[in-house]
């Protein structure tokens, strides 16, 4: 696949959705789509993706909200210790107004 179907443009619009190649920016597209994609969307997503991927970027991602890292990491049986955005240091710099 080469090209995001059209219905997911919705979720891409701080980029130019011509160029969002699924096969290279697979963890960002489903990282967006976890977080604020419909039911539609997250279809898409589990039907394009291995599993097993979609779980490795779940455990490694800092995108996600920590609400969305603990309802994936329930749905799809994911420790939180391995979920990197569930961990102390990051959830202190969440709680942080402006981190930097």
């Amino acid at each position: 696949m080469s090209k995001a179907p059209a219905f997911l443009k919705q979720y891409f619009w701080d980029i130019d959705f011509k160029k969002l190649d699924p096969q290279k920016s697979e963890s960002y597209i489903i990282e967006r789509i976890l977080e604020v994609g419909d039911v539609k969307a997250i279809r898409w997503v589990f039907k394009t993706f291995d599993k097993e991927f979609i779980k490795s970027v779940i455990a490694r991602s800092r995108a996600l909200s920590p609400q969305t890292a603990n309802y994936w990491g329930l749905m799809l049986d994911i420790d939180q210790k391995e979920i990197a955005c569930l961990q102390k240091p990051y959830l202190a710099i969440r709680q942080t107004h402006w981190p930097y």
